[in-house]
């Protein structure tokens, strides 16, 4: 009989679901993984608020606290109660700065309340992914109004162009101001002139294409071998016209290369006269 009873309970207790909330439940915690914010671009300076959601799926009522962090510095922490299967938002506020960030979130401490007796639970989805953020520095003006990188190389040249202007005298400076102008009507000048052949070269190659596929493979041999040759020239020739245009049609890449030149010729000249 002791034996029988023994095999009864045995089999019994695969059926009897007994709640144990010193255990682990994976039934709540975190939706898997997410991190999101109240503005769409993150940008220096703003605040935003940082939101993730906890999710309940036990039967009773949960009480949650909440820390987010960004890598191992705490922003903020919320305490959260999540209803039986509820989702609930939860959020901090974020004063953005540059650089790079590692937003997460983590719950510390979860509770349920039992006959008035709270008793704590360990949660499995306890943290979220991480959310990796880098922000750009935002470049101000005199006035600290916001503008775009371009802007401000922009007018750091200017503002070093009148620095040399009031520092030379007057015919070196008017002297210096028509050479720059010279070299970059020069500049423009060859701009397009080789827009000019870089155009007339596309239209060549195109017409090469297009013979090709026209005429059947069994034509001139002569011929073929004649394209076989110019066909890949031709495309060298494309190339090297195309990145010219991008130097001489950009003042930064051109007016950087020249300083780059300058520079290795001066260094050169240096070291020729310091090994004399």
């Amino acid at each position: 009989m002791k034996i029988f009873l023994s095999y009864l309970f045995i089999i019994l207790s695969f059926f009897v679901v007994i709640p144990v909330y010193a255990e682990t439940t994976t039934n709540s915690g975190f939706i898997p993984g997410q991190i999101w914010y109240s503005k769409a671009s993150l940008v220096e300076g703003d605040t935003v608020n940082i939101h993730t959601a906890v999710w309940n799926g036990e039967k009773e009522s949960f009480s949650f606290k909440v820390e987010f962090y960004d890598k191992n510095v705490i922003l903020g922490s919320r305490e959260v109660i999540v209803n039986s299967l509820e989702l609930n938002d939860v959020y901090v506020p974020w004063k953005i700065t540059s650089g790079d960030h590692v937003i997460s979130a983590k719950i510390v401490s979860s509770q349920v309340s039992i006959s008035g007796k709270k008793e704590n639970v360990l949660i499995d989805r306890n943290i979220t992914l991480d959310d990796r953020q880098f922000i750009s520095v935002v470049v101000k003006n005199y006035l600290g109004e916001p503008i775009s990188q371009s802007d401000a190389l922009k007018n750091q040249i200017e503002k070093t162009s009148t620095e040399i202007n009031n520092i030379l005298p007057e015919k070196v400076s008017t002297s210096v101001s028509d050479s720059f102008s010279t070299i970059d009507n020069l500049r423009d000048k060859t701009f397009t002139q080789i827009d000019v052949a870089k155009k007339e070269t596309q239209k060549e190659l195109n017409a090469m294409n297009s013979e090709v596929k026209k005429s059947p493979s069994s034509s001139n041999n002569k011929s073929n071998i004649e394209d076989a040759i110019k066909k890949p020239i031709t495309y060298v020739k494309l190339f090297l016209l195309s990145l010219l245009s991008f130097v001489f049609g950009y003042k930064i890449v051109f007016y950087g290369l020249v300083l780059l030149i300058l520079f290795f010729i001066l260094r050169l000249i240096y070291r020729k006269i310091r090994n004399r």
